[in-house]
């Protein structure tokens, strides 16, 4: 059930929260703008954050979107109320936990850098950009955080045995322990036109 307590259930058009899945759209979004020339994958982090650590100056966008980089891998609760450029320094700051490229191990926080990345690059926020590029493209109208309009639509609830913990519109906002590596929310539906959209050139090209 989407809401226990309603007795609404689940349907194409329910709501959810896609975890991780997030990552694939910022990952989609670094390539976009790669294709408009804007980025390279092999670019150094260098190139987009001031005073990067000398351990980490050979970081690249690729080490990010691979999970090679060696950074940390959480900077904090998922919904704490952050800010973009304090958490980019918490994690640059943060020790390296290998040599750039060594090995992969999982890390949330490089795809907040990489979300970073996106609004530092085109000057809009990362939603937005999200939103023109990729979910405007694909027909998505109801994937993302806050720019979807939610008011008439069912969105599933948490829940963690018999406990509801609610949904994650009633979080503050934004909260940049999660964006770009967690928490958008999409629909079935929505989903199945990203799969579509990734199979043909509506956003990406070979």
């Amino acid at each position: 059930m989407a809401i226990r307590s309603e007795n609404i259930p689940n349907t194409s058009e329910t709501v959810f929260s896609t975890g991780s899945i997030t990552k694939q759209f910022t990952a989609a979004g670094i390539m976009k703008l790669e294709m408009q020339g804007k980025l390279s994958t092999n670019d150094p982090i260098t190139k987009f954050f001031e005073k990067v650590p000398e351990e980490k100056e050979t970081i690249t966008l690729h080490h990010l979107l691979t999970h090679t980089s060696g950074v940390i891998n959480y900077t904090g609760m998922d919904y704490e109320t952050a800010k973009r450029d304090e958490t980019a320094r918490k994690i640059l700051d943060a020790p390296l936990l290998f040599k750039p490229g060594e090995r992969f191990e999982y890390s949330n926080a490089g795809f907040s850098l990489l979300a970073a990345v996106i609004e530092k690059v085109t000057g809009k926020g990362y939603e937005e950009y999200l939103y023109e590029h990729l979910f405007k493209p694909a027909g998505m109208k109801f994937t993302g955080y806050r720019l979807p309009k939610w008011e008439n639509k069912v969105v599933a609830h948490w829940y963690v045995g018999e406990n509801d913990n609610g949904i994650p519109l009633e979080k503050p906002y934004p909260y940049w322990n999660l964006l770009g590596n967690g928490g958008i929310l999409s629909t079935t539906e929505d989903m199945y036109k990203w799969h579509l959209a990734l199979k043909g050139d509506k956003i990406l090209s070979a």
